[in-house]
């Protein structure tokens, strides 16, 4: 294995607000946002494996996990349900996902996004999240400029 670049962490200390919430209401809140980036992906059935599946999410600098499922066809909190897939980044990372400065083979495949679990799982979600164009997500633009002035400060700060 090769090492890695050191890459910007999150300071525990911007973590604490974070903490205030319960997680449950974290998994709620990423789970409504979810179901509507993704309302199309979700309408047209690409989200249909999921079913019955439980993907954890985990925010390694942040100390934060997020269970989802999908049920019912849409996205929801799974609470204590174990996980088929664990999928492990950091904020950077994910943020780099969220931008589309990266995509998802490039950030698994140097491995600053690990997945553990059911591996077949993972390379269908991994897929399905290559195969969508950022532009196409119904995000308002000021949140894309909102994440990449983020992704900015972070790099130059941490």
């Amino acid at each position: 294995m090769y090492a890695v670049p050191r890459r910007p962490r999150m300071p525990k200390a911007l973590t604490l607000p974070l903490k205030i919430l319960p997680i449950k209401a974290h998994g709620l809140i990423l789970s409504a946002l979810l179901n509507r980036v993704f309302r199309l992906q979700i309408a047209e059935g690409e989200l249909d494996f999921l079913e019955g599946k439980v993907v954890q999410i985990k925010v390694s600098d942040a100390a934060l996990r997020y269970a989802l499922t999908m049920r019912d066809g849409k996205l929801a909190e799974a609470g204590s349900q174990a996980a088929d897939l664990t999928i492990t980044g950091s904020v950077y990372d994910y943020l780099l996902l969220v931008a589309g400065r990266e995509d998802p083979d490039t950030l698994f495949f140097q491995r600053h996004l690990v997945m553990d679990g059911d591996t077949g799982l993972g390379v269908h979600l991994k897929n399905m999240l290559a195969a969508v164009e950022p532009e196409e997500l119904p995000m308002p633009r000021e949140f894309r400029s909102m994440v990449e002035r983020g992704l900015q400060l972070y790099e130059r700060v941490l």
